[in-house]
């Protein structure tokens, strides 16, 4: 083990604004690393729960294939997975009632960000979330 802590573990990989860019950041770098198990423990990861992702991804890449539809990345333009999410949890929507508390913009039921989110303690709030 490389001897880093859990918080240092998941604070290398959070992508700022973004909850989901974070998960993204750290399947792409687990490829990166081909798969490592002992790279998840280095990083306090779960190695089971990220084999189950690694599923479902190929799971989806033979349902695009199956519907012959293109096989493309988005690369690095993370704004293009940002609104694939917007566009998906279109009623997890919630826009900003005070630093930190939003409301469902449909519902108008209060939300709040967890401790753990990208988005906590940023010092702003953004105007809008998605959630789930």
């Amino acid at each position: 083990s490389s001897g880093i802590n859990a918080e240092y573990g998941r604070e290398k990989f959070q992508v700022p604004e973004s909850d989901h860019l974070s998960l993204l950041h750290v399947y792409q770098q687990w490829k990166n690393k081909n798969y490592s198990s002992t790279w998840c423990n280095d990083y306090f990861i779960h190695f089971k729960a990220m084999k189950k992702v690694r599923e479902v991804h190929s799971q989806l890449m033979e349902i695009m294939e199956k519907q012959k539809l293109p096989l493309t990345s988005c690369g690095n333009n993370w704004d293009l997975v940002r609104k694939c999410i917007c566009s998906a949890y279109f009623h997890q929507a919630a826009r900003v009632k005070g630093i930190g508390e939003y409301v469902n913009a449909r519902t108008g039921m209060p939300c709040h960000l967890h401790p753990t989110s990208a988005l906590y303690g940023m010092g702003y709030s953004s105007d809008y979330v998605v959630y789930h």
